[in-house]
């Protein structure tokens, strides 16, 4: 779902100037949605369009500024058609997250919790909206801070880490740890711990 229409290079530029004038030979007016000439320009134009001397210059600027419009009108519509594109890619790893069976949690480097699903929110008993500004430390067992300091700071090293911590209601859970890819916090798993892999 990765947009590959972008205009970066004299290549590409011409594409988008042949495709301009396409259109312009197949009679397509400029829509505007680019820009428009002020008035000062389009005076100046019909003063050298009446002119003989001046006429054929004035025709041929008139084309060119033509076919800039279709081109600002093409790169318009390829520029709303990326935001849709990434518009529908964000909802659909939203929708992704905030529905998978794990519990998930994006935590800050200092354990304070930056938002979590809704099967986070259910595992701590709490609306998934109410988790984020939380310690994560503060939703388990007492002396459990330790241990996630540990997972936060060897995933921020290696860029995972695992290892298990125990509830408040006595159970435990496996955590699985992967630093994010523009270092913007931690991505946490949490999976019910089998009794071998109970703590470190």
């Amino acid at each position: 779902m990765t947009s590959t229409h972008r205009y970066p290079n004299a290549e590409s530029h011409e594409r988008l100037r042949r495709s301009a004038r396409d259109l312009i030979d197949h009679g397509v007016p400029p829509r505007g949605s680019g820009g428009t000439l002020s008035v000062d320009a389009l005076q100046l134009l019909y003063e050298r369009a009446s002119t003989p001397e001046s006429a054929a210059d004035a025709r041929k600027l008139l084309h060119e500024l033509q076919t800039y419009q279709v081109e600002l009108d093409l790169l318009y519509e390829q520029l709303q058609a990326n935001e849709q594109e990434i518009s529908e890619d964000l909802a659909h790893y939203r929708a992704l997250f905030e529905q998978a069976p794990a519990p998930y949690l994006v935590i800050a480097s200092d354990g304070g919790i930056i938002e979590g699903n809704q099967a986070a929110g259910a595992l701590f008993g709490e609306f998934n909206t109410a988790l984020a500004g939380k310690a994560l430390s503060t939703l388990l067992a007492p002396g459990q801070g330790a241990t996630i300091e540990t997972l936060l700071r060897t995933s921020a090293e290696h860029g995972t880490a695992r290892g298990s911590v125990e509830l408040p209601d006595h159970r435990w859970v496996t955590v699985h740890a992967r630093a994010a890819a523009d270092n913007d916090g931690v991505l946490i798993i949490l999976t019910e711990a089998t009794t071998d892999s109970a703590r470190f």
